[in-house]
């Protein structure tokens, strides 16, 4: 709730849910997954999204606010997992099918990191193994890299094995965050025009662009340099 560039975006509706349950259903919906956990901070700001989430019988954690890193450890070490898949809670419309290739590309590789690299900001999420994870929180001493949770990782790639998505499907707007107004009034356009009732592709969401150009108008132009542009670039030096 706190976000600096757009307040309480998380709770912002698009059509007739809250951000933050778009994302939701999209990471319940990507098969294998044994537990899902939404991790938030203590911070009194956040007591809206905490409350919005109880009441849908999610599964909540509340730890540090700028370290991440250590509030997503705390929230699924209890569960045991072997393998995480991340997703932040700005992003509206992450496709289940992409996360579920990011999990067996993980597997198959066999990596301990596999990112957003190759796909639109939005779509993918960061599926990571738990050793990787945990050397990171316990090993990190970099404000960014705790906050960002997964650059220590990632930039590091003479030690983890740092995968990215062989075939990516095809895409060609950039931008399905949620991190301005105008990425904002973007997905609301989207959602308006969305059929059915699951999750939507990313090919779904490239069909209606690609039906309605002025769409991509509304955020082409917002500028992003942060942790996801990073993972980028650090996966392009890399490569």
């Amino acid at each position: 709730m706190g976000s600096t560039r757009l307040p309480g975006k998380v709770l912002e509706p698009i059509g007739d849910l809250p951000l933050v349950l778009w994302t939701v259903r999209a990471v319940a919906a990507v098969g294998g997954l044994d537990d899902l956990v939404i991790a938030t901070s203590k911070d009194a700001i956040d007591d809206p999204l905490v409350a919005v989430l109880t009441q849908h019988g999610l599964r909540v954690h509340r730890g540090p606010t700028h370290d991440v890193l250590r509030r997503i450890v705390d929230a699924v070490a209890p569960l045991g997992p072997d393998v995480v898949l991340r997703q932040t809670g700005d992003n509206p419309f992450p496709d289940p099918g992409v996360m579920a290739a990011q999990l067996r590309h993980l597997a198959d590789g066999p990596f301990d990191y596999v990112g957003i690299a190759g796909l639109p900001l939005g779509i993918a999420g960061e599926a990571v193994r738990w050793e990787a994870l945990a050397a990171a929180d316990r090993e990190s001493t970099d404000a960014a890299e705790r906050e960002h949770v997964l650059p220590f990782v990632y930039a590091r790639p003479d030690r983890f094995a740092i995968g990215t998505m062989p075939e990516p499907p095809p895409w060609r707007h950039g931008r399905y965050t949620v991190d301005r107004a105008e990425d904002l009034a973007f997905a609301r356009a989207i959602a308006a025009r969305l059929t059915g009732d699951g999750p939507p592709s990313l090919a779904d969401l490239e069909a209606i662009v690609a039906a309605d150009p002025a769409l991509a108008a509304l955020n082409r132009g917002v500028e992003q340099r942060d942790h996801r542009s990073a993972e980028v670039a650090a996966a392009q030096e890399g490569g």
